[in-house]
C-alpha cells in the first residue's frame, strides 16, 4: 500500500500519529507493505530546521516505526533525515519487516538542488531479501538516473521502492520515468510521492506502481490518498522469458556496468 501523504512540516510527533492511523488502514486492507514518501515525518522543505529535525538511527522515529511494524505486522518503508554524526545528515530510506526489525537503510545518492548543501550523498546501492521478494531502494531524484535502477536489478531486485517528494510540473515526467525504469529492468517499480504545498513547492502526487512490461498497475492523482496494488512476482519471469534485458546486455567498452 502506497500512502501519498501531506505531512505537517516540522511536526514529527503528529506525523507519527498519522502513521499509526495508516497502519490500521493497511491492516484492515490486508496488505503486506506500507510505503511512505521521502522525508515522511518532517516534511521536505525543512532546510532551515534540518539540524533540529534530523535524528540518529535510534531516535523517536525509528523506535516508533519499529513498534508499529511489529504491532500491525506490516513491512514499513519511509524516508527521513538521518543524522550520521554531529556534522553529517543523510536523506535516508529505511525498510522494516513485520517483526519490527530494520532490514535496510539507504542513503540517497543523487541529491537534487539545494539538498547538496545540506545532505551527504550516499555511496552504495541497497538491495535486500525479504519475505515479499528481493527489494531495491532508491529515493526521488535517483529514479531519473537509469544506471541506479539497472544496478539494483543486476543485484537481483524484483521490486524497487522509491520514496519521493516530487513537485509540479513533473507529474508526467515522473510517470514516464517510473514506467521506463520498470520496463528497462523487467521488474516492479513503486514510486510513493507526496501531496500538498510547502512555500513555493507544490507537490505533484501521482504515486504509481509499474510492472515488468512498463504497464501502470495503479496510479493516484494529486491529492492525499492510498494505493493498493497486488504484485505477482511470476510476472517478472514471464517478461524475461520473452526477452531478458539483464541477461542479454553485453558489456560496453569503457562503461561501468
Amino acid at each position: 500500500m502506497l500512502a501519498q501523504t501531506d505531512p505537517v512540516r516540522g511536526e514529527i510527533a503528529d506525523n507519527l500519529n498519522e502513521l499509526e492511523r495508516l497502519c490500521q488502514q493497511a491492516q484492515l486492507a490486508g496488505v503486506d507493505l506500507l510505503a511512505l514518501p521521502e522525508l515522511a515525518f518532517s516534511g521536505y522543505n525543512i532546510f532551515s530546521q534540518l539540524h533540529q529535525l534530523a535524528e540518529f538511527e535510534n531516535g523517536q522515529i525509528v523506535k516508533r516505526v519499529a513498534a508499529l511494524a511489529e504491532k500491525y505486522q506490516l513491512h514499513l518503508l519511509f524516508g527521513m533525515a538521518e543524522r550520521i554524526d554531529n556534522h553529517r545528515i543523510a536523506n535516508s530510506a529505511m525498510l522494516f519487516n513485520d517483526k519490527g526489525e530494520r532490514l535496510a537503510t539507504y542513503h540517497k545518492r543523487q541529491l537534487w538542488g539545494q539538498e547538496q548543501q545540506y545532505f551527504v550523498a550516499g555511496e552504495d546501492i541497497c538491495v535486500v531479501n525479504t519475505r515479499l521478494g528481493c527489494v531495491g531502494l532508491m529515493i526521488c531524484y535517483d529514479n531519473e538516473f537509469p544506471e541506479i535502477s539497472r544496478a539494483l536489478a543486476q543485484r537481483g531486485a524484483e521490486i524497487i521502492l522509491s520514496p519521493t517528494a516530487n513537485m509540479m510540473p513533473n507529474s508526467d515526467r515522473q510517470q514516464l520515468q517510473v514506467r521506463a525504469r520498470a520496463i528497462d529492468n523487467q521488474c516492479f517499480v513503486a514510486c510513493v510521492n507526496r501531496s500538498g504545498v510547502e512555500d513555493e513547492l507544490h507537490y505533484c502526487g501521482n504515486s504509481l506502481v509499474a510492472g515488468p512490461d512498463g504497464e501502470v498497475l495503479g496510479l493516484l492523482g494529486i491529492e492525499v490518498g492510498i494505493l493498493v496494488v497486488d504484485i505477482d512476482l511470476r510476472r517478472i519471469d514471464q517478461s524475461r522469458n520473452h526477452q531478458n534485458y539483464i541477461k542479454d546486455l553485453r558489456k560496453l567498452p569503457g562503461v561501468q556496468a
